[in-house]
């Protein structure tokens, strides 16, 4: 049928850059919740909320996997791919 199964090299590249964002933008408020919610310092809201942070990214990173396949299979049907039928 003439699928390709593989990616091209850099396919991904995508994908880290809307994983550090949405990962980024979630440490962010995590951290400033945690601080502005509390009476901490910032050096004790910052060792409670990096162990959340970290599960956090390695969480979402498959998910940041699906999501670009979705947008650039969505963004290769619109501009009448062959592969994307």
């Amino acid at each position: 049928c003439g699928l390709v199964f593989r990616r091209e090299q850099g396919a991904m590249t995508g994908q880290m850059y809307l994983s550090s964002a949405v990962t980024e933008v979630v440490a962010a408020l995590m951290f400033l919740s945690v601080w502005a919610f509390t009476d901490w310092g910032a050096g004790l809201a910052l060792c409670v909320t990096l162990p959340l942070m970290l599960a956090f990214s390695y969480w979402f990173l498959p998910k940041a996997m699906g999501l670009w396949v979705a947008i650039e299979y969505l963004t290769d049907r619109g501009n009448r791919e062959p592969w994307a039928g």
